[in-house]
């Protein structure tokens, strides 16, 4: 997988992230929530597939087997697409 950052401070960079290293981030965060995520917890998906935060959330999502909802686009109907 490749993060890309925004370039806020300067060029946009990419960097290069392997197997190991996504899975080793998502069992750290996950390790060391108060209540882990397991296989009957959801997560509803709406931020773009390339924004870090949703890899990241997509990935533990997957790690732990919970349920992913998708965002279907339109904001008035977020409550339909939970």
């Amino acid at each position: 997988m490749f993060s890309y950052t925004s370039g806020t401070t300067g060029d946009p960079k990419g960097v290069k992230l392997n197997h190991r290293m996504i899975l080793g981030a998502a069992y750290a965060v996950n390790s060391r929530l108060k209540k882990p995520f397991d296989y009957e917890d959801c997560y509803i998906s709406y931020l773009p597939a390339a924004h870090s935060f949703e890899a990241c959330v997509s990935v533990i999502a997957a790690y732990c087997g919970m349920k992913i909802g998708f965002y279907s686009g339109d904001v008035l109907k977020i409550t339909e697409d939970m």
